[in-house]
């Protein structure tokens, strides 16, 4: 993602409204508090949207995390530098999650940025990172996310194994 600061604002707005269209309900920022960018001493501004997705006909409910940090680019725009996307279902008992985040430790040991996470049964971790493919936007991430609570639970043996 690449945006100025008033569009990074207008981002997180419409990623928050993407995730209540999917029917997540919002619990962090709180109800009633409003959505912030919040930027670090380095300049970066980075967002937190943390939701439960509840499933009516059964009371089942997954959550739904989303964070992401934009750098400075200097010139007044910033560009997606990590990204967090999560689903945790504990009546499923699986998570799923796609991440970018510590680049250049991870590719130094992985040869990659982007990763993977897989639990089946939740807190089962048979390996640690799985290969990913990078995720263009939080639009992207909230949507695979979401694809994988209604795809139901995958099979994380069919992921490939970062080591």
């Amino acid at each position: 993602m690449l945006c100025r600061y008033d569009e990074c604002e207008d981002y997180l707005v419409k990623v928050a409204e993407l995730m209540e269209r999917y029917g997540v309900v919002l619990t962090k920022p709180a109800p009633g508090e409003d959505l912030e960018l919040v930027e670090d001493d380095q300049g970066a501004l980075s967002f937190e949207l943390i939701g439960e997705l509840p499933d009516v006909g059964t009371g089942r409910k997954a959550t739904v995390e989303v964070r992401e940090e934009l750098a400075p680019l200097g010139d007044g725009t910033y560009r997606t530098s990590r990204y967090e996307y999560e689903l945790i279902d504990p009546v499923g008992k699986y998570r799923r999650a796609f991440h970018l985040h510590d680049p250049e430790p991870f590719a130094r040991r992985f040869l990659v940025v982007v990763h993977e996470h897989c639990e089946r049964p939740l807190g089962r971790v048979d390996c640690e990172h799985y290969a990913g493919s990078p995720l263009k936007d939080s639009y992207a991430g909230v949507t695979k996310v979401l694809n994988a609570w209604t795809g139901g639970p995958i099979d994380c043996r069919t992921l490939i194994c970062l080591g």
